[in-house]
């Protein structure tokens, strides 16, 4: 079955990386959620993609510089818009930016999760704030990061996270996904681009090693079914609602 996991929430309808953005994830049908973490100046784990505020809210500074009481200041709705079209009720503006324990303590049990570290820092912090819950433990959560470092650091503190490489755009995927079976990773997350036309011998590659292949982003239902198809392990979308129309309905799986 191929994962259908929603970037950053259902970042289409709703302020990406928000509460509201997930809980529309959620009542798409989407597998599992993709969340960015950075580490804020006092120790806590923001879920925000940039390194500054300056994007996605109504404020300005680097997260590393700033504490989450700061961070809880600025409003995490205010530069977000959708065509009126979209027929997903956006409750409005005067969003924050939440913390990871909150969407820890928030995700349904048969939510998967997928964090992205966006800073090497954060990664002791987030091996202990995943460390007791029910979605390390239940198969359901994957930790991923651009940087082998990073998932390196994941996987020394707790072997039994599942780690995953992520893959910047034109990156060669067969080197990668040789180096993440060498490091006990699961696979790697490539630029949907990237897979070209034909993933079959990619993934049969991957399958052979034992490892997972899953890419970003699809907003595209004919290539969802094309890749499903494929047997690609996951997906990241905007658009969850699209995906599990185009793939049918969710089965209970591991993420």
């Amino acid at each position: 079955m191929t994962i259908v996991v929603a970037h950053r929430g259902a970042s289409a309808q709703a302020p990406e990386n928000t509460m509201e953005a997930y809980r529309l994830a959620v009542e798409a049908g989407a597998d599992a959620i993709e969340l960015d973490v950075h580490l804020a100046a006092d120790g806590q784990l923001a879920v925000i993609h940039d390194e500054t505020l300056d994007r996605t809210t109504d404020r300005t500074g680097r997260v590393a510089d700033l504490t989450m009481d700061a961070i809880r200041e600025a409003d995490a709705g205010a530069t977000f818009s959708r065509p009126d079209d979209s027929g997903f009720p956006f409750s409005g503006r005067d969003l924050r930016v939440p913390t990871l324990p909150e969407v820890l303590d928030w995700l349904p049990d048969e939510m998967g999760l997928v964090i992205e570290i966006k800073a090497r820092a954060a990664a002791d912090a987030v091996v202990e704030a995943v460390r007791s819950h029910t979605v390390r433990s239940n198969g359901r959560l994957s930790v991923i990061s651009f940087d082998e470092a990073t998932i390196e650091r994941v996987r020394e503190l707790d072997p039994g996270i599942k780690t995953g490489y992520l893959l910047v755009p034109t990156q060669p995927i067969e080197p990668a996904l040789t180096w993440a079976t060498e490091h006990g990773h699961a696979g790697v997350h490539a630029w949907e681009a990237d897979l070209g036309m034909d993933p079959l011998p990619l993934l049969a590659q991957a399958h052979a090693f034992g490892r997972e292949v899953g890419c970003y982003v699809v907003n595209d239902p004919e290539r969802m079914k094309h890749l499903a198809a494929c047997r690609l392990w996951g997906f990241v979308t905007d658009v969850p609602d699209v995906a599990r129309k185009a793939l049918g309905p969710a089965q209970a799986s591991q993420i």
